[in-house]
């Protein structure tokens, strides 16, 4: 047991197992040890999911924490990021009365389907949540498609809310696939980028019909720089075929400069926008 300690949430050993009123329970993706963080990410206890759950409890009585209820939205970040991308998105969600989760989980240390393996164990122990709606950004999109393949059991408990992709991969990466076979880079970027070949992740089905997807497209100034500098070409998108492909209810796209792309106002009020109304 540990507690007191403060951490910085865990961004790429930590995987996020457990979420209720901003306490999380993360996994070790190494050591497959526990911790419980607070809402401050201040580790309260480490151990094995269900010691950490039983502190969790206590912390319950001790905190007098509220129940949660309702609309929860699940955010999914992309390689190598954490979940403080989405630091702007997750206030906006809470001022419109929403839940939010940031997910984190080590995108540079596993293969796609641990990914999903882990996002699957989060879901199914979500507590006192109704609805679940989906933001991703660069390839969260395929994870999550890749979890909707599978036949699960809170897919029957939760209710299906919209789905918003931001700047997804749903075509693969030229890029990233061109630097995993860097020894440098590789290891650097973990397996996941020398899974995001097009001719593999575009044979990924899309998402079951009758859910609302709206995405975002914004193309990256940093991306277009380490295309250039690699020698790699991507393919413009076209809104339409894009819209077709993905089967998409709306699509949008936005510009932006900024290294984290939900710094752009447009951005999260796209989002946010397409969350409440199924439309941008």
């Amino acid at each position: 047991m540990l507690e007191g300690f403060y951490t910085f949430g865990g961004g790429h050993f930590w995987e996020d197992v457990f979420f209720y009123q901003k306490w999380r329970i993360q996994r070790n993706c190494v050591t497959k040890k526990c911790r419980l963080l607070d809402n401050w990410d201040i580790s309260r206890f480490e151990g094995s999911f269900e010691e950490c759950r039983q502190a969790f409890i206590k912390f319950i009585e001790a905190f007098e924490l509220p129940r949660q209820k309702g609309h929860m939205i699940i955010m999914l970040p992309g390689l190598g990021e954490s979940k403080n991308i989405f630091k702007p998105l997750w206030r906006a969600a809470l001022k419109d009365g929403f839940m939010a989760a940031a997910v984190n989980y080590p995108s540079t240390q596993k293969e796609i389907d641990g990914h999903v393996r882990q996002l699957d164990f989060f879901l199914n122990h979500l507590e006192d949540v109704e609805q679940v709606s989906f933001v991703t950004h660069g390839v969260g999109s395929i994870i999550l498609k890749r979890l909707f393949m599978l036949d699960t059991p809170w897919r029957q408990k939760l209710k299906m809310g919209r789905i918003v992709e931001v700047g997804p991969q749903n075509h693969g990466s030229r890029l990233l696939k061109k630097l995993s076979k860097s020894k440098l880079f590789g290891f650097i970027l973990g397996p996941m980028a020398a899974e995001m070949d097009p001719s593999y992740i575009e044979k990924i089905p899309p998402l079951p019909k009758g859910i609302e997807k709206g995405i975002v497209l914004c193309e990256s100034p940093w991306i277009k720089l380490a295309e250039k500098l690699t020698g790699t070409s991507t393919p413009q998108p076209n809104l339409e075929a894009e819209r077709q492909f993905e089967k998409a209810t709306d699509i949008v796209e936005i510009s932006s400069c900024k290294w984290n792309i939900f710094n752009t106002p447009a951005v999260v009020e796209a989002v946010t926008k397409f969350l409440l109304t199924g439309k941008f």
